[in-house]
């Protein structure tokens, strides 16, 4: 076996092992949701099944409300996977000039050109490779434009 053939084998047990790890969490978080879901109807049940039916006049709206708690659930995850999709596709470019990208911080980070603090959950801009990364805040952009 070459060289070359040893780096794809590697490659491919390393990226097998993601795929496992990401599907187990998403397994595990799929199963939070599921009981969070189950709490949820059992209280809808209990308050409507207890005689305060007369609670829901007025709140015709609240459908509307927890739909789009389930709304911003879908976006969170969205944006999640879209990290992921970002991570692989700047993973496996060229290593020539690397790409800016913008992200939300999982953790507080301070910008590469004003030094400003990007708390985490908030977006800024990113380069780099797990050895070194430059961040910018979304005031000061990248340079030549946006990502």
């Amino acid at each position: 076996m070459t060289t070359q053939e040893n780096r794809w084998e590697h490659l491919g047990h390393a990226a097998e092992h993601f795929a496992r790890r990401v599907a187990r969490d998403a397994r595990k978080f799929a199963e939070r949701v599921e009981a969070h879901v189950g709490e949820f109807t059992h209280d809808v049940r209990h308050e409507r099944h207890c005689g305060r039916r007369t609670s829901w006049a007025g709140h015709e709206g609240a459908g509307e409300d927890v739909r789009r708690v389930f709304q911003d659930i879908r976006g969170v995850l969205a944006a999640v996977l879209d990290g992921v999709d970002e991570f692989i596709t700047r993973a496996f470019q060229d290593q020539g000039e690397e790409r800016w990208a913008r992200v939300v911080c999982n953790h507080d980070v301070t910008c590469g050109k004003c030094g400003r603090a990007v708390a985490a959950g908030q977006e800024a801009h990113v380069r780099g490779t797990a050895e070194r990364r430059e961040f910018r805040c979304l005031d000061c952009g990248v340079p030549g434009g946006s990502p």
